[in-house]
């Protein structure tokens, strides 16, 4: 079973869908078999595609995101990943009331990278240049998460 990295915001169309491909795109290609990405929103949005903006930020740093699709937090997905990352404090709440088992498992993504306690800002319905903001935010602190994934889904293969 390779290891779940799952990726919280409310629609799941801007945030979280960014960060899902920025994460897939950081992936080393040795590893990519062995750590699954996957993203969801709090909201229970279902089937929508990635917003116009988010779609073009992410093109902009060569990652598609043109084939994602929103998909609602559940229990069930929630009980499918290893770790859960949240973009807000709201999120990490959300996500313990939905799935109470996976509080030892769903960190603020700021507090996972490097300790500190921000929450990436909602772009939706802004201008482009904020969106540009939160996945400069999201990719800056996946970059700071990922030796900690790969060493976890590392230890998980053991």
């Amino acid at each position: 079973m390779p290891f779940t990295v799952l990726l919280v915001c409310t629609g799941n169309t801007c945030r979280s869908a960014m960060a899902e491909g920025v994460l897939s795109s950081m992936l080393p290609e040795a590893r990519r078999g062995t750590i699954r990405v996957e993203s969801a929103g709090t909201a229970g949005l279902v089937g929508a595609p990635a917003s116009d903006h988010a779609l073009d930020v992410c093109g902009d740093r060569g990652v598609d995101i043109s084939e994602h699709r929103s998909q609602a937090l559940t229990p069930e997905v929630a009980a499918r990943a290893d770790l859960i990352l949240a973009m807000t404090h709201g999120h990490v709440q959300q996500i313990v009331a939905i799935s109470p088992e996976s509080a030892g498992r769903t960190f603020l993504l700021s507090e996972f990278a490097d300790g500190s306690d921000v929450d990436v800002p909602d772009p939706i319905g802004a201008p482009r240049d904020e969106y540009e903001h939160a996945c400069e935010m999201i990719a800056g602190y996946l970059a700071k998460s990922l030796p900690t994934i790969v060493r976890l889904a590392g230890e998980e293969e053991q």
